[in-house]
């Protein structure tokens, strides 16, 4: 409980400092935590000062997270980086993957909503 409420403040009070810390709970045993962390580096709204993390930081685990066992972590990645796919080709590339072959249907339409030009393909 407390990685995890740790993760929410960092997600307002961000630095550089606490970026490494961020990245660092990508790999925490508890999916609460992971889950928090990979929306405090992905999300510019939560942030109360101008510092923002890289996304290449962030970005190559949360691939990697698109293939984690737990359905909620998915969720997760699928979020995190529906927020950076206009930019980045290859979590576009990701994303279509997914919307196209993961095993939860609900999984595979969050996927193809960050999908600008899947957003109207028929489920699947």
């Amino acid at each position: 409980m407390v990685r995890r409420q740790c993760a929410s403040i960092l997600d307002h009070l961000a630095d550089e400092l606490s970026f490494v810390d961020l990245v660092a709970a990508l790999d925490d045993d508890d999916p609460g935590v992971l889950k928090r962390a990979l929306h405090a580096l992905a999300c510019d709204q939560c942030k109360e000062n101008e510092c923002r993390p890289g996304e290449d930081l962030f970005v190559p685990r949360a691939l990697e997270l698109l293939h984690s066992a737990n359905p909620d972590i998915r969720a997760s990645a699928i979020d995190t980086l529906g927020k950076v796919v206009s930019r980045r080709p290859e979590v576009a590339e990701a994303l279509a993957d997914v919307a196209l072959h993961d095993r939860d249907r609900g999984l595979r339409a969050m996927a193809r909503r960050r999908l600008p030009s899947m957003r109207h393909a028929p489920p699947g």
